[in-house]
């Protein structure tokens, strides 16, 4: 009998979806922040929309669809623009973004439609 097993796209899918989930919570945090609140009301508009089209974007990676990692790419740079224009923006914030396109971009060829 053989064991199944773990394939290195699947692996590396399943760590994206894992730290886009952590993202994801973390970005809750900057919607109930009050800085968020005294910056504008349009910014935890925003975060809320990216959080959900985050979700979104980690199920169909999940599937391993392309769509969902172009869509996944863009909120990445989307946020890192917003956290630009709040003020919030760090070269810190942007390494795990960066990281997570790399490993997508990487994989895209492996991706269904």
């Amino acid at each position: 009998m053989t064991e199944p097993r773990l394939n290195t796209e699947k692996l590396i899918v399943l760590a994206i979806c894992i730290i886009g989930f952590i993202n994801a919570t973390q970005m809750l945090n900057l919607i109930l922040s009050p800085m968020s609140k005294q910056i504008g009301s349009i910014y935890p508009l925003y975060f809320s929309v990216s959080i959900i089209a985050s979700l979104v974007c980690l199920a169909g990676l999940w599937f391993l669809k392309r769509w969902a990692a172009w869509v996944y790419m863009c909120l990445l740079v989307g946020n890192q623009m917003v956290l630009m224009a709040m003020g919030f923006w760090s070269v810190g914030a942007a390494i795990v973004p960066l990281i997570l396109m790399a490993l997508l971009f990487k994989q895209l060829p492996k991706m269904a439609g």
